[in-house]
């Protein structure tokens, strides 16, 4: 039986969202959640990524960075002709930058404490969701779908999705590494930006089908 995207693609938002309610629902009333100590005490532990390869992740994906690439990109995939996908990721973004304003002020949750984790970077916001994980989550995670559902050179392709999968890759663990967020936080800025991505992925197959 052949699955219907559509139902497929719904069905998954409402599993993500449910997630990322619930868990924001439980980081509005816990300062830590079971495992967040634990396990950034251990990612603090190790070598990597490092103080100097930290900053470069967590300048590259402020969310003011991140939105000032993506609207670059936007304007790229304007002018090559893939309007629609343009206008996806558009939208994406700017549901994005009020999703991450409002949960924050919602959630309220206070960063990792100094007694439980080490401050390796400086902050001014509360602590969940993470705003770099949030906004470079939902722009690189786009632009990995892209990578392979548009009709790219080859090394524009590898290139994107190389580049997109390294930020992707970094900016959780750099987050808890800088002492920035707790685990949780970043497991719900992914839940979050899954939650935005979806309907991208979903609304673009649906329309090159069409």
């Amino acid at each position: 039986m052949r699955l219907n995207p559509l139902a497929l693609g719904a069905a998954s938002w409402v599993v993500l969202l449910a997630l990322a309610s619930a868990l924001a629902a439980l980081a509005s009333t816990h300062q830590t959640l079971p495992g967040d100590v634990d396990i950034a005490q251990w990612v603090q532990d190790l070598p990597v990524p490092g103080q100097d390869l930290s900053d470069l992740v967590r300048t590259v994906t402020e969310t003011e960075v991140v939105l000032a690439t993506g609207a670059a990109v936007v304007l790229v995939l304007w002018l090559r002709g893939y309007r629609r996908q343009a206008v996806l990721l558009a939208a994406g973004l700017l549901v994005m930058g009020v999703l991450a304003v409002t949960l924050k002020e919602i959630v309220d949750r206070p960063r990792p404490d100094p007694q439980l984790v080490d401050r390796r970077s400086g902050f001014d916001s509360t602590s969940f969701p993470s705003g770099h994980v949030l906004s470079a989550t939902v722009l690189y995670g786009t632009l990995i779908y892209y990578g392979f559902s548009l009709p790219l050179a080859m090394a524009a392709r590898v290139g994107l999705v190389l580049v997109s999968f390294l930020l992707l890759t970094l900016v959780g663990p750099v987050s808890i590494w800088l002492g920035a967020h707790w685990p949780s936080d970043v497991l719900g800025s992914w839940l979050w930006a899954l939650a935005l991505v979806v309907p991208i992925v979903v609304v673009d197959q649906l329309e090159s089908s069409a």
